[in-house]
C-alpha cells in the first residue's frame, strides 16, 4: 500500500489557476443532442445548466494518463498517492446563464486536501471553489469535491430492486455514457470499458458518470421553477450503472430537495435546491 504524506499533499492547498474556454455552438449543440430529452427547454442562445461541465478539462498527452485513463494529476494538484479518482459531490450556484459564442474565464482554489477512513479504505478529499465569470462578472460559483480511493476497492452495488420509483424515469445506456465521456473529455475507462470496469474496480458494469446525474436533476428542477438561476448542492451515496432505470425525484416548489434513485430508499444522488434571484 502506498504511504500517504497528508502533510505534505496539505501544502497544495491554496494554489490558484485561471483559465479560459469559449461556449462553442458546436459543443452546446452535441451537449444538447445527447442529453436533449432531460434539457430544460430554453432559449437555442442560452446554454443549459450543468453544460460548464464540459468546458475547462485538462488536456495532456495519452502518455500522461494512468491506468483508469484518468490523468495522473490535475493541474494544480500533485500526482495523488491514491490513483482512483471521483466525484463526490458539490454546491453550485448559477447566477445567470452562459451564453453562445461567451468566452469563459474560470479562476480556482484548492480549499482542502483531508484523509478520511472509509468502510472500504483510507480515502483522500480534495475540496475545490470556482469562479466562472463572463466579462468580468460571476455568472457560476461552484465548490467541488473529488474523492481518490485505490483501486480494486469494493464498489457499492445499490439494493435489490423493488417497487418502481416516483419520479420522472431515466436510463442511461452505453451510447450517453460514450457521448458524455467525449462531450467531457473524460477517458476514465469505468464509463465505457467494462472489463476494466468489472475485473480492475470492482464494478457490476459501466458506470454513470457523477457530473451526469447532477446534470439532469438540475435541469429537472429548472423546468419545475421555469428558469435555471438555481442553487444546489449535492453528493453521491452510489454508482448508478448503465441500462439501469433511475428517476428524476424532487419535493418542494421554490426551494427542496432533489434525487435520483432506482427506488424509493435506493438513492444514487441526492441535493438541496434554492431559487438563486437575478444579479
Amino acid at each position: 500500500m502506498t504511504a500517504i504524506d497528508i502533510d505534505t499533499l496539505q501544502d497544495w492547498v491554496g494554489t490558484e489557476e485561471t483559465l479560459t474556454d469559449c461556449v462553442r455552438e458546436s459543443a452546446v449543440r452535441q451537449f444538447r443532442y445527447t442529453l436533449e430529452d432531460y434539457l430544460v427547454d430554453a432559449d437555442q442562445e442560452i446554454v443549459p445548466p450543468g453544460f460548464h461541465w464540459t468546458l475547462f478539462q485538462p488536456m495532456v498527452p495519452s502518455a500522461h494518463l494512468g491506468e483508469d485513463g484518468h490523468t495522473r494529476s490535475l493541474g494544480l494538484l500533485p500526482e495523488m498517492p491514491l490513483p482512483s479518482r471521483m466525484w463526490a459531490g458539490g454546491d453550485v450556484m448559477f447566477r445567470s446563464p452562459l451564453g453562445i459564442g461567451d468566452e469563459v474565464v474560470r479562476h480556482t482554489k484548492v480549499d482542502r486536501i483531508e484523509e478520511k477512513a472509509g468502510g472500504s479504505g483510507t480515502l483522500i478529499f480534495v475540496t475545490l471553489s470556482h469562479e466562472i465569470e463572463v466579462r468580468g462578472r460571476a455568472h457560476i460559483s461552484e465548490t467541488q469535491t473529488l474523492v481518490y480511493r485505490n483501486p480494486g476497492m469494493p464498489a457499492g452495488r445499490g439494493l435489490p430492486g423493488r417497487e418502481q420509483g416516483t419520479g420522472r424515469p431515466f436510463r442511461a445506456d452505453s451510447v450517453m455514457l460514450f457521448r458524455y465521456s467525449a462531450l467531457t473529455f473524460n477517458s476514465h475507462r469505468i464509463h465505457y470499458d467494462r472489463s476494466y470496469a468489472q475485473d480492475v474496480e470492482n464494478y457490476p458494469d459501466l458506470v454513470v458518470h457523477g457530473p451526469l446525474q447532477a446534470t439532469l436533476l438540475i435541469n429537472d428542477v429548472a423546468a419545475s421553477l421555469g428558469h435555471s438561476r438555481i442553487g444546489f448542492s449535492y453528493r453521491g451515496l452510489a454508482p448508478l450503472y448503465v441500462d439501469e432505470t433511475a428517476y428524476l425525484c424532487r419535493t418542494g416548489g421554490g426551494a427542496g430537495e432533489a434525487w435520483v434513485e432506482r427506488a424509493p430508499g435506493d438513492t444514487t444522488m441526492k441535493g438541496k435546491f434554492v431559487p438563486v434571484s437575478k444579479s
